[in-house]
């Protein structure tokens, strides 16, 4: 259901680019500093600037998506750790001072 979803979602937004395109075929001039500039359809301009975005923001979470991993594996070990010290705690046998 969640992947019927998503498809739906990038369908949507698919179709809202092509009609932006189609609807705006005008040339716009994008101006710099020292004079440079850049003359080109608007829909170029926002597919650069949306991919430049998306390669950003893939860079930026992958730093915390490979710290929060790191931390997970870190944690794991620790259980795991845990784990075997209470098995070898309940294999001591129990004495009774009485």
């Amino acid at each position: 259901m969640r992947r019927l979803f998503y498809l739906l979602v990038i369908a949507l937004i698919i179709v809202f680019g092509v009609s932006f395109a189609l609807k705006n075929p005008d040339p716009v001039t994008i101006k710099y500093y020292f004079d440079i500039g850049w003359t080109g359809r608007m829909t170029t301009l926002l597919a650069i600037v949306f991919a430049v975005g998306a390669v950003l923001g893939v860079f930026l979470t992958s730093t915390w998506v490979l710290r929060s991993k790191r931390r997970l594996s870190h944690a794991k070990r620790e259980v795991k750790k845990m784990e075997q010290e209470v098995n070898n705690l309940r294999a001591l046998p129990i004495k009774d001072d009485v």
